[in-house]
């Protein structure tokens, strides 16, 4: 059998054990990791949740009662009702702020319905405070039910939000089915003795008998939370032999249905006969709420045990991926030295020969061209890649010095040889592209044009030499007060052109000014050791229904006439523009100048 058969027959084998054994295994443990990476913020999303359920349904059991008993005090209503509001507000944002920062897909319609929930919240509540804000207060039924019908409305929109988040824990990893269940079964629970606590409140506050509704609420209420008991008692009886989970079991028994529930049967059973309870609302809560508050601490053990489950499954699965990927790297290596092996006996030659077309082929010439130790084809191979090796460096060095030569001249044509700055063909190339931006999406764009004042007495006193350098000494000034954005150009003899795109007419005058100001604090120190002292005039002009560049500069130029005319060394624009700037919804005043004089405005 030949090496290479023999390289490719154990390449083969070995890859196809190593895929099969490994492939197996990493796709149980991927699966596994996945489904616990998974479950673990939609756990978490659901415990949220059912904390912001269990807050609007407390709000809207306390909303309920107080309509139902307006206080003569509203102060000390609302009091009462923000301590409800307020948790319900947090306990709605942290949730919308979970959602939102997992970024998932199908979770924009879970987000949208709590946000839905927080404004059909807030119009109930409006309407709320608009009944406990009356200064007299009469019972209306109708009234009363419609405002408890609103709050009602606004708690089951949130509904749909439960059933999201806890459908997809359960996909996320089925296992977690009967925990979900039971923690959503708990907080009904507590929801539900949220709401039979909220019986009493009206009665114990006006000390009357109970109605035959909150009679019949009572036994229903209590029912259901027996029975709710029972049914998360029959679930978690896998979980009974953990300390945690069965004295959490025995605190809501003994706290909740032997405690809490005895106090509430007490003022039931006088209720039944009379109104004297014996005790303020405010005592109520204070001996039944914390009984209650037992039943959420159930609740969140539940979701605790099944995060630890998860987290537990996710690091099991990536230790395990861990050492299968070790195992696979040292499966790889030994194929690797296999490989290597045969393949410096048969395919090296073959393979340099293949690296060193491809690297001339994408233009890398570093690579060294080994010399042929026989007069075979091999070596008549390397012989003909050093001769294309040396043609192709050839060509691209001429490219190169091609390439260098045109942006040369593109340089040399687009500058002015004086100043540096872009010539006058150079300016309407790009600022055509600038106003057609502006002009196209309505941006703002302001043109300076700036005149060296007297610059014919410079040339006149001190030479021509003289004056190239003051433009030179000028050109410098303009680069300094510009940003990378902004056109600068010499327009023709003393004239500079200053393009300013995303800048307004009162900004635009701001920069004309600082430059007119830099320009005349100057002293220009010549070669020939005089110093001149020149001043600029300046044009302002921005954008307005321009429909050309050349129409821009023309209102420029007219501006810098303006500045010229009114005593130079100054900033002149329309005062059209002007207005238009301050007052956009004016109508057009006549074209008159406005002058920022040397100094200020």
């Amino acid at each position: 059998m030949s090496l290479n058969r023999l390289f490719w027959l154990i390449s083969i084998l070995l890859m196809l054990l190593f895929l099969t054994l490994i492939g197996r295994i990493v796709n149980s443990e991927w699966s596994a990791y996945q489904r616990s990476t998974k479950s673990m913020p939609a756990i978490k999303n659901f415990r949220l949740a059912l904390v912001a359920e269990e807050k609007l349904i407390a709000e809207r059991g306390l909303t309920s009662s107080l309509l139902k008993q307006k206080s003569d005090d509203p102060t000390r209503v609302f009091a009462r009702l923000e301590l409800a509001r307020v948790a319900g507000d947090q306990s709605l944002a942290i949730l919308q702020q979970a959602l939102q920062a997992q970024a998932a897909p199908w979770l924009g319609p879970v987000a949208a319905h709590v946000n839905s929930t927080r404004q059909a919240l807030a119009t109930a509540r409006k309407r709320v405070d608009f009944l406990l804000a009356q200064p007299s207060w009469r019972p209306d039924t109708e009234t009363i039910g419609a405002a408890v019908a609103m709050m009602a409305q606004s708690v089951d929109n949130f509904s749909p939000v439960i059933v999201a988040l806890s459908d997809n824990a359960a996909q996320a990893d089925p296992q977690f089915r009967d925990g979900l269940e039971s923690a959503q079964l708990t907080s009904g629970m507590r929801n539900i003795a949220g709401q039979l606590g909220a019986i009493f409140i009206a009665p114990v506050i006006t000390q009357r008998p109970l109605t035959a509704h909150e009679v019949y609420a009572f036994y229903k209420l209590s029912g259901q939370i027996e029975q709710l008991y029972s049914v998360i008692e029959l679930q978690l009886r896998t979980y009974r032999h953990r300390p945690a989970f069965k004295m959490a079991l025995d605190t809501v028994r003994d706290q909740y249905l032997d405690s809490g529930l005895g106090i509430l049967k007490e003022l039931f059973a006088v209720g039944r006969r009379s109104g004297d309870y014996g005790m303020s609302a405010n005592e109520v809560i204070t001996r039944y709420g914390p009984r209650m508050a037992v039943i959420p601490q159930l609740r969140d053990l539940i979701l605790e045990e099944m995060l630890h489950q998860a987290e537990y499954r996710n690091r099991r699965a990536a230790y395990f991926l861990l050492g299968v990927s070790i195992l696979a790297a040292a499966a790889f290596a030994i194929f690797v030295l296999l490989m290597r092996v045969i393949r410096q006996r048969v395919l090296r030659p073959i393979l340099d020969a293949t690296a060193l077309f491809v690297s001339l082929a994408d233009e890398r010439f570093s690579s060294a061209i080994p010399i042929p130790r026989y007069d075979d084809e091999i070596g008549a191979m390397m012989r003909a890649i050093h001769v294309l090796k040396a043609r192709s460096l050839e060509k691209i060095h001429l490219e190169k010095q091609r390439e260098e030569m045109i942006a040369q001249l593109q340089t040399l044509s687009d500058t002015d040889f004086l100043t540096g700055l872009l010539n006058r063909r150079a300016f309407f190339n790009q600022g055509e592209q600038q106003f057609g931006i502006a002009q196209r999406y309505r941006r703002q764009l302001t043109l300076i044009l700036m005149d060296v004042d007297h610059f014919k007495k410079v040339n006149d006193q001190h030479g021509h030499q003289a004056g190239d350098q003051v433009l030179r000494v000028v050109a410098d000034l303009c680069r300094r007060h510009r940003r990378k954005v902004d056109l600068l150009a010499r327009y023709g003899g003393e004239e500079f052109l200053l393009m300013l795109p995303e800048i307004d007419l009162y900004q635009g005058l701001a920069v004309a000014e600082k430059l007119r100001s830099a320009i005349d604090a100057r002293h220009f120190h010549l070669d020939d050791g005089a110093m001149v002292k020149v001043t600029a005039s300046f044009g302002v002009a921005a954008f307005e229904q321009d429909h050309n560049l050349e129409n821009l500069i023309v209102r420029a130029d007219g501006a810098l006439y303006r500045a010229k005319n009114g005593g130079r060394n100054t900033v002149v624009t329309s005062a059209q523009e002007m207005d238009l700037t301050r007052h956009p919804v004016a109508p057009l005043a006549p074209l008159s100048c406005m002058t920022v004089a040397p100094g200020g405005e």
